[in-house]
């Protein structure tokens, strides 16, 4: 039985009881967050060795790839998908560690910049490696053109739920 067999068995024994429930829909949905949990597993495997998990790796990365290896604090929740609370809590841990520096930005006390240190940046160009390594065995298999159709249809699922969560 796959990790997946038993999801399966109990959308299906909702649908025999419930006929209008959307089975299909959502079984991909089910399956997107078995999905994203095992993918946080493997980078949270990966990343152990740097005594990172998921979400400080997701703030040094995202630093990384900004022009400036800066961001405000809002942008940076933004991209993390982090809570303001939670990005505060790891962004102190980061800190103390060296590895983010704070400040507020010029021209707005109010905001704050964050900013990878040298030592920020040489651990999560160290970790990355190890991360895609861990992670790229999910597309196994894929085509070139079988991963352009994957990223389109979701960036087609990522607007259908942007314009839902704005109309409410």
């Amino acid at each position: 039985m796959s990790g997946f067999d038993a999801t399966y068995q109990r959308l299906q024994h909702i649908h025999d009881r419930m006929p209008g429930f959307p089975l299909e829909s959502m079984r991909l949905s089910r399956m997107v967050c078995h999905l994203q949990k095992n993918l946080k597993d493997l980078t949270n495997a990966a990343l152990k060795k740097y005594d990172l998990v998921d979400a400080s790796y997701m703030v040094l990365a995202v630093l990384y790839g900004t022009a400036q290896e800066a961001s405000t604090a809002s942008t940076l929740g933004e991209a993390c998908h982090e809570k303001p609370a939670n990005l505060t809590r790891v962004c102190n841990e980061l800190e103390l560690r060296g590895l983010v520096t704070r400040c507020t930005c010029p021209g707005d006390r109010r905001s704050v910049m964050i900013s990878l240190t040298e030592a920020g940046r040489d651990l999560v160009a160290a970790a990355l490696p190890d991360v895609w390594k861990k992670t790229a065995h999910a597309y196994d298999g894929f085509s070139g053109a079988e991963l352009q159709q994957l990223e389109q249809m979701f960036l087609r699922q990522l607007r259908n739920l942007n314009s839902e969560l704005l109309a409410n």
